[in-house]
């Protein structure tokens, strides 16, 4: 519960100075022109415009019709072609010498008179507003208004009709020093980064990208080399900051071969056996002999990329039930239930015959050798029961089945399931596998991957080599502390929003007991900054400030809540609230000691308001 109303007026109270106001076209300044393939200028912006790795002075401007600006010290603008557009990322480069560019949004725009134009306003000291008013994507018929101002702190602010979006073409947003500097990955303008290097852009396109900004405004602030982006008039929302820490893959584990020599010296002639535990399985290196199939054993259709239902004489034993069924499919791995067959979970590969991590999101628990087989070209995979003492032993074997490879050569692989039906122990045995490649590797995967994942999404704990990291427990996955926050914040009508934390660890091991806070921020800071001076190194903050403590929490479930009423009375359109959890544990009660100061953290959540 909130602590009182004076704690959150004083919480407002901090807040940054009201949002800009959103863009109006209706006094634009001086007109520069209409028409298409246009540059305007030099102008002089009236401000000296700073910008990091750029000597400068920065006074003057060339405006192009396609919706960028080039920034010089009074002469022509270097690199400025009118008829470039902004479909091209490389734009933002430029060539070697290029003059510095500010993209509202770069793209093969027309603009026709007398109502398209673009107009310059530097009445207002310290800042200089360039404005595109009815620009038309060529051949495109909405019409789209949208302005870019400079200020001579070196902040830069886009501001967008509310009707903007993706028409056919593509575009650029962004600013950038030119000069053929190297392109960095494109960031996701709305999701408020913080950028590094002297170039900040998004690439917009209607088909891949749309352009996500329509009635918002974006202020590019300086930090170090690059720009810290805030979005404002957006509609009210949340976004998500950062992650929580100290994740811990324990559901699957599995080592990765990139080749099929490397799989054939690392597990010819060896086995692995997993034994049902409290938590999951207990996995050691060795203890398995192969048996070699009888002439009486069953021998599945000789299909590619495809599973069979193998129905057994009792149910196997597996962690949290029973499986009546194994579907063994012909690429190496054996699931406890329908599904695996898909691909879906692969991405992005998306198929069932190119080995990768993402086995850990196949929905069903599986057993995995997995490789691109194929015993339509020869060998076939077999299965046969057998007594053995007490214990019943379901034998499922690849037995010289080729691998897949163009062209086809004589590459056949040996290895074998065996599952115990009463124990549910479940041993990989590994007899010849081959060494011999697809011969068109990566089109034709030859590498192999060797595990276990229980079913649905698991944590990444990264290949091992099985043979020096066994043995070793599976059991639950320790997850992230995590916030989220709903619904979106609008204040006409007041709205309640819930923050909800989840995945909170316990205070004191196996006790039951969870203790958690809420703090709120006036200063969100979606980089984040290291704890590790606390003694929670790889934890965050994603609050410059605790402004708020929305109170602690005791709860004997990993999860709570905490209700905040934003009204139109307490909070206006373009506040920004920044939230995160914390939690308490025991100190050094993390494997391997982490945290001696005794807390974890959630990701962060930042909330716009606004009234819609």
């Amino acid at each position: 519960m909130l602590r009182s109303s004076f704690a959150l007026t004083t919480l407002l109270s901090l807040a940054a100075p009201a949002a800009a106001q959103c863009l109006s076209a209706s006094s634009p300044g001086t007109t520069l022109g209409s028409g298409d393939d246009v540059l305007f200028g030099p102008v002089a912006m009236g401000i000296t415009f700073p910008l990091a790795g750029v000597a400068g002075p920065l006074t003057h401007c060339v405006v192009s019709s396609n919706g960028v600006l080039y920034l010089t010290s009074g002469g022509a603008a270097v690199d400025a072609a009118a008829n470039h557009y902004g479909n091209l990322p490389s734009r933002m480069s430029g060539a070697a010498g290029a003059s510095p560019r500010v993209a509202p949004y770069w793209s093969d725009l027309v603009l026709a008179g007398p109502a398209g134009f673009v107009a310059i306003d530097t009445s207002v000291a310290g800042r200089c507003a360039v404005t595109w008013v009815e620009a038309n994507e060529f051949l495109q018929a909405p019409k789209k208004s949208f302005q870019a101002e400079l200020f001579s702190t070196g902040v830069v602010r886009f501001s967008y009709s509310a009707g903007m979006a993706s028409d056919g073409l593509p575009a650029l947003v962004g600013v950038s020093v030119g000069n053929g500097t190297a392109l960095p990955p494109a960031s996701d303008l709305s999701a408020g980064p913080t950028t590094a290097t002297g170039i900040t852009f998004q690439a917009f396109d209607a088909l891949n990208v749309p352009f996500d900004l329509p009635g918002a405004a974006l202020t590019l602030t300086p930090s170090g080399a690059g720009f810290q982006v805030a979005t404002t008039c957006a509609p009210a929302a949340h976004t998500t900051m950062g992650s929580g820490c100290y994740a811990l893959a324990r559901e699957s584990f599995y080592q990765f071969f990139p080749t099929a020599a490397a799989a054939a010296a690392a597990l010819n002639g060896q086995s692995m056996r997993l034994v049902p535990n409290a938590t999951g399985y207990s996995a050691t290196w060795g203890g398995g002999t192969y048996v070699a199939p009888p002439v009486s054993a069953t021998t599945l259709a000789p299909n590619d990329d495809d599973e069979a239902a193998v129905v057994l004489p009792s149910a196997l034993p597996v962690p949290g039930g029973a499986a009546p069924v194994l579907y063994v499919h012909t690429n190496g791995f054996v699931s406890t239930a329908f599904g695996n067959d898909n691909g879906a979970w692969n991405s992005p590969a998306f198929n069932d015959y190119t080995p990768s991590p993402q086995f850990r999101n196949a929905p069903a628990a599986a057993f995995w050798s997995w490789h691109d087989y194929t015993p339509v070209q020869g060998g076939r995979i077999k299965h046969h029961q057998a007594v053995v003492g007490s214990d019943t032993i379901l034998y499922v074997t690849w037995d010289a089945v080729e691998s897949y490879a163009v062209p086809e050569t004589t590459n056949p692989s040996t290895f074998q399931f065996q599952f115990n039906l009463t124990t549910g122990a479940v041993t990989y045995v590994w007899q010849s596998l081959t060494a011999i490649g697809t011969g068109q590797s990566p089109v034709l995967p030859e590498s192999h991957l060797i595990g276990y994942s229980p079913g649905g999404a698991s944590l990444d704990p990264g290949s091992v080599a099985l043979s020096a990291a066994l043995p070793l427990s599976t059991g639950p996955d320790l997850l992230p502390l995590a916030l989220a926050a709903a619904p979106a914040p609008v204040i006409n009508p007041s709205t309640v929003v819930t923050y909800t934390a989840t995945n909170l660890p316990e205070f004191v091991p196996l006790s039951g007991v969870h203790l958690a806070t809420l703090f709120l921020s006036v200063n969100p800071l979606p980089g984040g900054a290291d704890l590790g001076f606390l003694g929670a190194p790889n934890c965050a903050s994603y609050l410059v400030t605790l402004d708020l403590d929305l109170g602690g929490q005791l709860t004997f479930a990993p999860t709570a809540a905490w209700n905040l009423t934003y009204d139109n009375v307490l909070f206006a359109p373009g506040n920004v609230i920044g939230a995160q959890a914390v939690a308490l544990i025991t100190p050094n009660s993390l494997p391997n000691g982490q945290n001696a100061f005794g807390l974890t953290v959630s990701n962060g959540v930042r909330s716009y308001v606004n009234g819609f």
